[in-house]
């Protein structure tokens, strides 16, 4: 994503936030060293600023309207101070979505850690027993005091208030996430948060590359090879009207060689792969809190 403050030069960002899972993107430190490598920041590019900080818990709370059914959402403070953004999303598979593009960019992308874990994840944080040493460092830097070692760590379900600093602060992995979520609760969730920010800062504009289609999440070390062939590079206003092209053109194209499904021309692609799993289920619920509408006008420039 790219943020500003008025967007004029000398003042424009590119942005992200730490994540849920263990890896190089879990601290700030780390994310900034790994964004580093990839070309991102001074001198070849605006600076790279994570967030939600050093450890994903810089947020504010952002009131969401009556229609939702969380009455508000935990946004990385550097979405809400920034007076403008155009989101960049990469258009891909995901498993509990179908696919990812520029809602779930926004509502996940725009989130906190502890944002993040209440999408995910209707229980707390619990602990992998296995993995757990007793280092203390969990309870240690538990806001809230809800983790004991009993020999290993607990959690008490009943203080945590799901901020994820015990999963950035673990340093065995210990630490765990249910991400075996209903469906429908994340995709519901997804999109309360991605109308809280698009509520927070000026979104001008939503761009989604339609390239390298693949059937998961790059998070995931192994994404699977391309559904189909490149498409190209799409943009609107409307994040609801973006995410429906871009489906619609993936299912609309021919299996790439060497896709990992049989689905052809007119198949949703995402679903082959993932049956189980509706894709359009957060398009339906973005529709429906106002975030944007699925109908939309192609162009090609």
């Amino acid at each position: 994503m790219v943020g500003g403050l008025g967007l004029p030069p000398g003042r424009t960002f590119l942005t992200d936030t730490t994540v849920l899972y263990r890896g190089r993107r879990l601290t700030a430190p780390d994310y900034l060293l790994l964004a580093m490598e990839h070309g991102f920041g001074p001198p070849a590019t605006p600076p790279f600023i994570v967030a939600d900080g050093l450890r994903g818990t810089d947020e504010l709370s952002v009131k969401l309207p009556s229609c939702c059914g969380t009455p508000s959402a935990r946004m990385a403070r550097g979405i809400c101070e920034s007076d403008a953004m155009v989101v960049v999303s990469h258009f891909k598979g995901h498993l509990l979505t179908g696919f990812g593009g520029s809602i779930k960019n926004l509502g996940m992308g725009c989130a906190s850690r502890g944002g993040k874990l209440f999408q995910h994840s209707s229980v707390k944080p619990t602990v992998r027993t296995g993995r757990c040493t007793a280092c203390g460092a969990c309870a240690a830097h538990c806001p809230e005091g809800a983790i004991g070692l009993s020999p290993t760590a607990s959690v008490s379900q009943s203080r945590c208030v799901g901020c994820g600093e015990c999963i950035a602060r673990c340093p065995s992995g210990a630490m765990a996430v249910d991400w075996n979520q209903d469906q429908g609760v994340f995709t519901r969730r997804l999109a309360e948060y991605a109308v809280a920010a698009a509520s927070v800062t000026r979104i001008p504009a939503y761009v989604s590359f339609v390239v390298s289609v693949v059937p998961d999440c790059d998070c995931m070390q192994d994404t699977g090879g391309p559904l189909v062939d490149d498409i190209g590079v799409l943009a609107s206003s409307d994040p609801v009207a973006l995410d429906q092209a871009c489906l619609d053109l993936v299912t609309a194209a021919p299996d790439a060689p060497g896709s990992p499904i049989t689905a052809g021309p007119g198949a949703d692609k995402f679903r082959a792969f993932r049956p189980q799993v509706d894709d359009c289920a957060q398009l339906a619920e973005a529709q429906a809190l106002g975030l944007g509408s699925r109908s939309y006008d192609l162009v090609e420039v």
